[in-house]
């Protein structure tokens, strides 16, 4: 994710590898907003909202900051077109599938 351009001093950086980390353990994080977020936000005592959130400005961070060419060679297809990054469901499955 490094190499993708996220700042791992954003707490959306870590919460993201914790999910991506959840995932790869096989427990079910799908759907996010009803699976994922509230386990993350039991983890770590915050609101799901917030992990959203934070999860949302690191994604929005890394494609900013990040080497755009990487980022559309890897999760080119899977952009909105309002908003030229994916939604996190989106970034979650594709790096889900890439890791795999």
């Amino acid at each position: 994710m490094l190499q993708l351009g996220f700042q791992p001093n954003l707490k959306g950086y870590f919460l993201l590898t914790r999910l991506l980390g959840y995932a790869l353990e096989g427990t079910n994080i799908l759907p996010l907003k009803y699976s994922g977020y509230p386990l993350l936000s039991k983890e770590f005592n915050v609101d799901s909202a917030s992990v959203e959130k934070d999860i949302q400005n690191a994604i929005s961070s890394a494609w900013l900051r990040g080497n755009v060419e990487v980022l559309y060679r890897e999760f080119g297809e899977t952009l909105d077109e309002n908003k030229g990054k994916p939604t996190n469901k989106q970034f979650v499955l594709t790096a889900l599938e890439r890791i795999n």
